[in-house]
């Protein structure tokens, strides 16, 4: 039997961060209806806090999550439980690294992993996943419902930070909640300049892969995540009509 939403003031705090996570990438292109999802590993060993379903990105708060066991079985919360919560436990299950799992259609990185060409460092945004490139997951169209399914992406994410679904959508992850928004950003992104520049006719060249790690570590160190987390955040403030706070 499930038990009422009861986090610890820790969990709650953490979960209230995930919460605007959902809303700034609605923000960004990752909305479609209720559908999308992000998730943390519960710090307590239990599973993982995962939306619930029926609620667009941008109706998210801290209250909207289920405590969900690995093996799917609801532990707290109120609510439908996503039908892909296999992609979520999957992944936890394969990387101890990663504390955060998302999904959404994002429409570019969705376009784009409908195609068969790789998703290159041919901008800024784009070296975010210089070291290990971004996988497709081609194996169905279909959502990712079974366990089986789980452990085909979470097999095919392999080290990576993302992963495209093909014909369905992306999955991300990071290792806090700041590195799972700027990932999820930075694939649409890194997949929108792509598109246009391949759809420009233009000759390009793809950047050599050390250099393009080594900018990656140049660019994005952890005072460039953290500033990027606040500013993002100030951008839901205004876009919901509050004061910026001071996160």
């Amino acid at each position: 039997m499930r038990e009422p939403f009861n986090p610890s003031p820790e969990i709650r705090a953490t979960l209230n961060d995930l919460a605007r996570v959902h809303r700034i990438l609605e923000i960004e292109g990752h909305g479609d209806m209720s559908m999308g999802h992000m998730s943390y590993r519960d710090p307590e060993g239990r599973g993982m806090w995962l939306k619930r379903g029926h609620l667009a990105l941008s109706e998210v708060q801290a209250e909207d999550f289920l405590l969900v066991t690995l093996d799917g079985e609801v532990l707290q919360g109120e609510g439908f439980r996503h039908l892909e919560w296999p992609l979520h436990a999957e992944i936890f299950k394969a990387r101890p690294d990663v504390n955060f799992v998302g999904h959404s259609h994002a429409h570019y990185a969705t376009v784009f992993g409908a195609g068969q060409n790789e998703l290159a460092p041919v901008n800024n945004h784009g070296a975010w996943f210089a070291e290990h490139g971004v996988p497709r997951f081609d194996e169905t169209s279909h959502i990712i419902t079974t366990v089986d399914l789980g452990i085909a992406v979470a097999r095919d994410l392999g080290a990576a930070e993302a992963i495209l679904l093909a014909n369905h959508g992306i999955a991300f992850t990071g290792g806090d909640v700041r590195e799972l928004l700027l990932c999820g950003i930075f694939l649409e992104w890194s997949s929108k300049f792509q598109i246009d520049l391949e759809s420009s006719g233009a000759k390009f060249a793809i950047p050599d892969h050390a250099e393009s790690i080594e900018k990656h570590g140049r660019i994005y160190p952890e005072p460039a995540k953290e500033n990027y987390w606040k500013y993002f955040n100030r951008l839901l403030d205004i876009s919901e009509g509050r004061e910026p706070q001071a996160i």
